[in-house]
């Protein structure tokens, strides 16, 4: 499991990092074999100049295969908090749409979605 949280020294929960969470995520991409599936898996433009800072409060957590306009299929993750939706990593697979929903089923269960 890839944790968005960690204790601390003192046993307090701490928030991780994109960046650090981004690296784990793609561990295990590659241990499972999804990792070569993908055309690219990267930290949202939004989040590029950000991505030492810890991973954002969330309502909820969204991981989801996307169909997109110029084929193949994109998987997006991100968080939804008072209503905002605000995306943190983005993919793009070109090997269909169960291998995007895979991908972002593997991303929702190690991220405890």
């Amino acid at each position: 499991m890839v944790p968005i949280e960690m204790e601390d020294n003192d046993g307090r929960l701490k928030k991780r990092s994109v960046k650090d969470i981004y690296a784990d995520l793609q561990a295990v991409l590659e241990a499972v074999g999804l990792w070569d599936c993908l055309d690219y898996f990267e930290i949202a433009i939004g989040k590029k100049k950000t991505e030492n800072v810890l991973f954002p409060d969330f309502d909820w957590l969204s991981c989801s295969p996307v169909t997109s306009g110029g084929g193949g299929h994109c998987i997006h993750i991100g968080t939804i908090s008072k209503g905002r939706y605000s995306l943190i990593f983005v993919g793009k697979t070109s090997e269909g749409f169960p291998t995007a929903c895979e991908i972002s089923n593997t991303c929702a269960k190690e991220l405890g979605a």
